[in-house]
């Protein structure tokens, strides 16, 4: 009998796939994009860069798997856990805090987009991860430990994470001796955030992150100045990060003490609050400004805000495709991020030029742009194939071995972009086009859930089981094997084919009816 269902089963897939196959196509100027799909890619693709024993587990990639369990281990500690940077192996603070704070910030702001399109559970998964690490990296009051790996020598491996031997040094602490408040600022809001976002799922844990996120706010209030990050990551400011902080410690408790510290230190060192760059790594002065508008209702906030929306609008450099070209070192980050922060205004203040103005540049990323092409692997019909990603690439640069295109496929990731002529170059070498990093995602993700909320993009396909635009095979085994128990993430509101509320081996047996054209619709559109 089991041999009988799995010959069905092969006709079945054989006959499915040999009638689905279509040429890959051009996404037309007017076509709806899936921003739920696109979510869901960029979210995953931090699987990618997990690092420490676990990095394997409820991991997408199979190509990944445990790593640099030793982390730590010279300070007498365990520090594995986090997240690689890019496509090198190195744990660095600021884009670590960064992209937890903003991943979190996505979250609170856009929590239907992350519902309706069920993408919340990945999600906090993904920042649980984060902030795992960092109350690890936080061993007591006074401490936290912010960069694992160094970059020199970590640059001269090309290879698996899984089999580097390099050294991983514990390169830099914040102590009463070592200041660091730009990496503690962003830090801090990231477990703020996360306590905002799960104190209603795990009380006690969400209760850590705050306590950890005030303590490690203090130190950097207290012991004021710039962290290190050797010559890839070194701040300008610190005053940002601070204020960013402390936006959020006000949020969460209502203590004035952090909105009169965020109002001081939005303006250290700084003559004006406008600004004509956006919110990256080393700036989160906007994101700051932002949330102090919010807040505070006052007029000074809500301008800096015009004024930085009213440049990127109508000043920044603009290509002949369509792209807002801020700089040509991770252009797509820029533009993505900057998208974020429009969203997240037109949520309180419902000026549809921005919605207009982040669709413009989410849709440029996703395809609509010269190229034809997706900026975000795996998503649409065209992709970069030469990541600039070691785990990724799967080779090693043996007689240039790396040059060629990926062995594996990097759902999600968001490369750096085009040239201003909206030229790509798929050359792993030029990695100003072909770097993946995960600073350039988090945006992205806040973006695609702003789209997903506010564009009412999510439809109900029924059958579309795994959420990829399609209705075939995949999406019976992806079926399959939640009705037998499984652990695996489907879209449960397409997976209901007979709109009866459960998703059962009924359900199951009409998509395969639907599948062997044995019915021509599901019995409940």
């Amino acid at each position: 009998m089991r041999n009988k269902k799995r010959l069905a089963l092969v006709a079945l897939t054989t006959m499915i796939f040999l009638t689905s196959i279509t040429p890959a196509r051009k996404i037309k100027a007017d076509e709806n994009l899936d921003y739920s799909t696109a979510l869901k890619d960029s979210i995953i693709f931090y699987d990618a860069n997990k690092c420490g024993k676990d990095a394997g587990v409820n991991n997408y990639f199979t190509w990944r798997s445990a790593c640099h369990i030793d982390d730590g281990k010279d300070k007498g500690l365990d520090l594995s856990g986090g997240y690689h940077d890019a496509g090198d192996h190195v744990k660095f603070g600021l884009p670590q805090g960064y992209a937890a704070s903003v991943m979190g910030w996505a979250l609170y702001e856009f929590k239907s987009g992350f519902d309706s399109s069920q993408n919340t559970d990945k999600q906090l998964q993904q920042l649980k991860y984060f902030t795992d690490y960092f109350l690890k990296c936080h061993p007591n009051t006074n401490t936290f430990y912010y960069q694992v790996g160094d970059g020199d020598t970590d640059h001269g491996y090309w290879g698996a994470p899984e089999k580097q031997t390099t050294s991983r040094p514990t390169l830099y602490v914040a102590d009463s001796s070592n200041p660091a408040s730009d990496v503690l600022g962003e830090t801090s809001a990231a477990l703020t955030l996360m306590y905002l976002n799960y104190k209603n799922i795990d009380s006690n844990y969400a209760a850590k992150c705050l306590q950890a996120a005030k303590e490690l706010y203090a130190m950097g209030k207290t012991n004021q100045g710039c962290g290190s990050g050797q010559t890839y990551y070194k701040s300008n400011s610190y005053g940002d990060d601070l204020a960013w902080a402390a936006i959020w410690l006000y949020i969460a408790e209502s203590n004035n003490q952090y909105l009169m510290d965020a109002k001081q230190f939005i303006m250290l060192n700084s003559i004006s609050l406008n600004d004509n760059w956006t919110m990256c790594w080393d700036s989160m002065k906007l994101p700051a400004v932002l949330k102090l508008s919010d807040v505070t209702g006052e007029k000074q906030y809500k301008d800096a805000m015009d004024f930085n929306f009213n440049y990127w609008k109508n000043t920044v450099k603009t290509t002949a495709g369509g792209l807002k070209y801020l700089s040509d070192w991770g252009v797509l980050r820029y533009a993505a991020a900057e998208s974020m922060l429009a969203l997240v205004y037109y949520k309180n203040n419902n000026d549809e030029s921005l919605k207009t103005f982040a669709k413009s540049q989410i849709d440029y990323i996703l395809g609509k742009n010269p190229a034809n092409m997706s900026y975000v692997i795996g998503f649409g019909s065209k992709w970069p194939k030469h990541p600039h990603h070691r785990a990724a690439n799967g080779y090693t640069n043996d007689n240039h071995d790396n040059e060629k295109e990926a062995k594996n496929l990097i759902l999600g990731a968001l490369v750096g972009g085009p040239s201003s002529n909206d030229t790509y170059v798929d050359d792993i070498n030029q990695y100003q086009y072909t770097e993946v990093a995960i600073d350039y995602n988090a945006g992205l993700v806040g973006a695609l859930a702003g789209m997903v909320q506010y564009t009412n993009n999510i439809s109900k396909k029924l059958g579309d089981v795994n959420s990829d635009g399609n209705i075939d095979i995949n999406d019976y085994v992806a079926m399959q094997k939640y009705v037998l128990g499984k652990d695996v993430n489907i879209n449960k509101i397409n997976a209901d084919v007979n709109s009866d509320g459960n998703v059962n081996s009924k359900d199951l047996l009409i998509l395969r009816k639907y599948l062997s054209k044995q019915i021509p619709s599901f019995p409940v559109q």
